[in-house]
């Protein structure tokens, strides 16, 4: 492509009234995110800059929810359609001489190769604007793409306002369009809101540069899935089960064995090493690491902040919540394990707790090399169970009842294991 500028303008602005949510929409996770996220990524990845995103209800949560992000944020004040965020936009770029890409911030799934391919088209057919369209089974609820004779696009024909014969039409506008930046907000404020919502709809742009003889171009995705938007619960839900797929996919690409793909449950940002086994029911959460050879599962909960290293095991309904889990160390069985630090080749019985939070506070509890706790021990932290140490099933070792290295305690509150004298 050549060296013209090339924006990002998100549109994020949107109610989600079918969300039924006090959240904004953009806010809603998938697979541990904000679907909004994935959006913004996509765009970086694209190399779009400046990226600016429109927002309206709730834009304070969404801002902070992006603080970090490098991210020009413009106030839509009152929402009235898609047009009129764009029109929201225009100020911020007067005197831009490029090409800006619309993009929904409801389409998690859409990838950066995508949005390249998208303006190659634009940039290879001389078009005012570019849309990204596909053809999808069951297009209720997206805009339809009306094309001439010539096979050319006509115009742009929203859900509500379509005709019966236009109902079937099974392509469809994805949101996705590239626009040359002047043209776009010199069109954009001719809209009007003549429509069965009374809203200005980015789309109605269509018909009017056609009428200019300006030329508009469609490009179709290879994969309608990278467009689907999310307006509803079940719509999230659906996303989320493919993005989930392609987590698992990948890892699975990377040498580890997920024995039920369709029944594990894995985040982004997980990483996880080659031949580790992960069983049925898991649930790994963003942020987990776990090295190679290990073993997670069946029903195991891995919580933001956990590392297992190379060759650990947790088991059955095990759940792990900043934990540190050594080399080698099993805890395979009924436990609780938060905020902790656990050495390498350590045994964890089954049924211990620990118990990290003091009702304002959460501790840590250190548990060392080569120790052994016993079935239903409770630890509760701050405490330290020392190297080759031991705790008797059912032990209570209490808050700063360190057990020093090699000792071993029982009872409840633990008290150190008394030798019985020889006989002489």
């Amino acid at each position: 492509m050549s060296d013209r500028k090339r924006s990002a303008l998100i549109l994020a602005a949107g109610k989600g009234v079918r969300m039924k949510s006090d959240m904004p929409k953009v806010l809603h996770k998938v697979c541990g995110a904000p679907m909004l996220a994935y959006v913004l990524e996509a765009a970086r990845a694209a190399r779009l800059s400046p990226i600016r995103a429109v927002v309206g209800r709730g834009r304070g949560q969404v801002r902070k929810q992006f603080d970090r992000a490098k991210v020009d944020w413009i106030h839509q004040k009152k929402q009235a359609g898609t047009g009129h965020a764009v029109m929201s936009a225009g100020p911020k770029y007067r005197g831009f001489r490029g090409d800006v890409v619309i993009l929904p911030g409801d389409v998690p799934l859409l990838a950066p190769q995508t949005i390249t391919l998208l303006l190659h088209a634009h940039e290879r057919m001389k078009a005012a604007c570019t849309i990204l369209t596909a053809r999808v089974d069951d297009p209720a609820g997206y805009g339809r793409i009306v094309r001439d004779g010539r096979g050319a696009v006509r115009v742009i024909v929203e859900h509500g306002d379509a005709t019966k014969a236009q109902l079937k039409i099974s392509e469809i506008n994805s949101g996705i369009m590239a626009f040359d930046g002047p043209t776009l907000f010199e069109t954009v404020r001719e809209l009007k809101n003549d429509n069965s919502q009374g809203e200005y709809y980015l789309t109605d742009v269509i018909g009017l540069l056609k009428r200019r003889r300006k030329k508009v171009a469609a490009v179709l995705v290879d994969d309608s899935r990278e467009i689907l938007g999310i307006n509803s619960r079940a719509q999230l839900a659906q996303v989320g089960r493919i993005m989930r797929m392609r987590i698992i996919e990948r890892l699975m690409d990377e040498g580890v064995t997920i024995v039920d793909p369709e029944n594990t449950y894995i985040e982004r940002d997980v990483e996880i090493g080659r031949d580790t086994v992960i069983l049925p029911y898991t649930v790994i959460q963003s942020g987990v690491r776990v090295g190679r050879g290990c073993e997670v599962g069946p029903f195991t909960h891995l919580r933001v902040g956990t590392v297992m290293e190379e060759g650990s095991e947790v088991g059955n309904f095990t759940e792990v919540k900043k934990g540190l889990i050594g080399k080698r160390t099993k805890a395979k069985h009924l436990s609780y394990l938060g905020d902790v630090k656990i050495g390498a080749d350590a045994n964890i019985g089954a049924g211990t707790i620990v118990a990290n939070y003091d009702g304002r506070k959460k501790h840590l509890t250190v548990i060392e090399d080569r120790a052994f706790v016993g079935s239903g021990s409770v630890l509760i932290a701050p405490v330290k169970i020392g190297t080759g140490a031991i705790t008797g099933a059912g032990a209570v070792v209490t808050r700063n009842h360190d057990v020093p290295n090699g000792g071993v305690v029982v009872g409840v509150p633990a008290r150190p294991l008394k030798k019985k004298k020889k006989r002489r």
